[in-house]
């Protein structure tokens, strides 16, 4: 069974660390800094979860008749072992109609895994987060 907890301490810090050298973070010039602050600061609609030291998920609700995963990271050495699905599972028992990510084109990883879970890409999003880059919406009917 995996264990998703919030989080605390100085796990925003750490996973910020960690991830602003893989991408999509990489390459689309995240900042160490920005990221650990989006990770940590208050805000009542966005719930920051981890399953320690392997992944994390920041769920935006509510988000257009239902929650929205606005970043999912599950590190290299802890993919494949059934984290990432159990991260979204978590986001969808949040309710809604939908559940919503947003994925960059680039990141066919994560298309792919997005896909097995049923989400459907419905529109691309060009430079929504850095220009010359795109996003693409995706939707999964609850």
């Amino acid at each position: 069974m995996t264990t998703i907890r919030p989080l605390t301490g100085a796990e925003p810090d750490h996973f910020a660390a960690l991830l602003i050298d893989l991408d999509p973070w990489r390459r689309l010039g995240y900042n160490a800094l920005a990221l650990a602050d989006y990770l940590d600061r208050p805000d009542p609609t966005l719930t920051r979860m981890t399953v320690p030291g392997k992944g994390v998920i920041a769920v935006r609700s509510p988000w257009l008749r239902g929650p929205y995963i606005e970043l999912l990271a599950v590190l290299p050495d802890a993919q494949g072992q059934g984290i990432g699905r159990a991260l979204v599972e978590w986001a969808e028992s949040r309710g809604g109609a939908n559940l919503w990510a947003c994925v960059s084109d680039f990141n066919k990883a994560a298309r792919a895994f997005y896909g097995r879970l049923g989400f459907v890409e419905v529109a691309p999003l060009p430079g929504l987060v850095t220009a010359g880059e795109s996003e693409i919406l995706l939707r999964r009917p609850n």
